[in-house]
């Protein structure tokens, strides 16, 4: 849960959202595409050259509704193994599909792509039966997927009370179990016949482990399968593992078992095999209502429609680090060092000296990714590149202007000037940096400097052109 948290926090600022929703409800849908992160260099007059008018006028009619900082925030949710090295399915137009694939994969960046494709890859991932995931027309269909029943969610009011137990009803009562660790209990009540998978569920056996862990959605899993097995299909398979082969086998009986056949069944996306995060998140109150998407939160509490906003702005937290140093608390940054007391500690340490220690190691850290750095300090470094990964150079704008000393490294021995390849707009963000005189040149550990590791790593056309002009070779 914690790593869901964390992309719930980081993946769509609020700023994204709000640009993303202006140019969608006024019909640029390359506009709200930009907005998200999402490069959108479909050339419609050539989908109508090949695939005729009406699939063309289909697949604007999808551009139009296409919400594409609600796609963000649903596929970065928590990305599954696997996830990521296909693209996904938003639309299919006879043999091919309206698709968004990850702009650069294997590197850091969380840029995508729209694509008009073949209809061919993994399709567990697909999210064209999921359309509430992506189509603004739809989003209110994500309370039913959800398990939603009378107009709310299990276990929450259409405001977002908590419902008695006393007043709750089947879904409440199998997720209920689910969240024990009961899971056959679980699966029974929802209508399925695990007689066969106990069988292969033994102490300590894997498989028992993953089906307690496992959120998967059985409150709509038998209809998930039933539109498998609509399409002339004897057996459904249910993601169980981390690939195709590790799933279980669903008959047009119920019954549930696990174990390799051959040809493998087709399975069922894991967008429908598994809850959706942001009830999980609700539910356990690790995530407030208010923080929610605007549109997932006016699907999921109609009580409360018309009154989110997404996640709140970035406010740093610039409190005062404090740090034990000569056999006291001190306040880093603060007046119990004179700086010629901390020049010669430094001098001492490059000339063989001792280690550095208290303040003198807590500022040395900051820009040595193998030094020893405070806690509160390692997570303000990982929220800045958090920030950076996921393209949000307001953010790090606001830690700058808030005092951040922009002469940190990470883990990976990167600067700050490494840190904005992933920026769409890094220019409010190198004008800061100019003025603190970082090095253009500096190399991280795998010897990259920032313009290098921008043009191997998906940097963004602006974050390469801003280094070019930084004077970065």
């Amino acid at each position: 849960m914690r790593t869901l948290r964390t992309a719930r926090r980081f993946a769509v600022p609020r700023w994204m959202i709000e640009r993303a929703t202006r140019c969608r409800l006024a019909g640029d849908w390359r506009g709200a595409c930009d907005a998200a992160g999402v490069d959108a260099g479909l050339d419609l007059a050539r989908i109508g050259r090949d695939h005729g008018a009406a699939v063309a006028a289909a697949v604007e009619d999808d551009l139009l509704h296409l919400a594409p900082d609600l796609l963000r925030w649903h596929l970065f949710q928590a990305p599954a193994p696997g996830m990521g090295a296909s693209p996904v399915t938003l639309a299919v137009h006879g043999r091919h599909a309206l698709r968004v694939r990850w702009r650069h994969p294997g590197t850091p960046s969380q840029r995508l792509e729209l694509e008009f494709a073949g209809l061919d890859g993994d399709q567990r991932f697909a999210f064209d039966g999921a359309r509430e995931r992506w189509d603004s027309r739809r989003t209110g269909e994500l309370l039913d997927r959800c398990g939603g029943y009378d107009g709310h969610l299990p276990f929450l009011t259409a405001s977002g009370d908590r419902l008695p137990e006393a007043a709750w009803g089947g879904p409440e009562r199998i997720i209920a179990l689910q969240d024990a660790g009961d899971w056959a209990a679980a699966w029974t009540l929802a209508g399925f016949d695990v007689g066969p998978l106990l069988a292969t569920t033994g102490k300590g056996y894997w498989v028992g482990r993953a089906l307690r862990d496992r959120r998967h959605d059985l409150t709509g899993l038998r209809t998930a399968v039933a539109a498998v097995f609509a399409g002339g299909r004897p057996r459904a398979g249910v993601p169980l593992g981390l690939s195709p082969d590790t799933s279980l086998t669903v008959d047009a009986d119920l019954r549930v078992w696990y174990g390799t056949s051959s040809p493998l069944p087709p399975m069922v996306p894991v967008v429908r095999a598994e809850r959706a995060v942001d009830f999980d998140l609700v539910r356990h109150g690790i995530l407030p209502l208010e923080h929610l998407h605007p549109l997932v939160g006016d699907a999921l509490f109609p009580g409360l429609a018309g009154l989110f906003d997404g996640p709140p702005e970035t406010v740093p937290d610039m409190a005062p680090v404090r740090v034990r140093c000569q056999g006291e608390w001190h306040i880093l940054g603060g007046h119990e060092h004179t700086p010629d007391e901390t020049r010669r500690e430094l001098a001492l340490r490059a000339l063989g000296g001792a280690p550095l220690r208290g303040c003198f190691a807590a500022r040395a850290g900051w820009r040595d990714p193998d030094a020893w750095t405070p806690k509160a300090l390692r997570l303000r470094r990982r929220d800045i590149v958090l920030h950076a990964v996921n393209g949000d150079g307001p953010a790090i704008a606001a830690w700058l202007d808030a005092g951040l000393d922009p002469h940190l490294r990470d883990h990976h021995g990167r600067t700050l000037l490494h840190l904005l390849a992933w920026l769409p707009d890094p220019a409010p963000v190198v004008a800061r940096l100019r003025h603190a005189g970082l090095d253009p040149h500096a190399r991280d550990k795998t010897g990259l400097t920032p313009l290098r590791h921008a043009l191997d790593l998906g940097g963004t056309p602006a974050a390469i052109r801003a280094l070019e002009e930084l004077g970065c070779t």
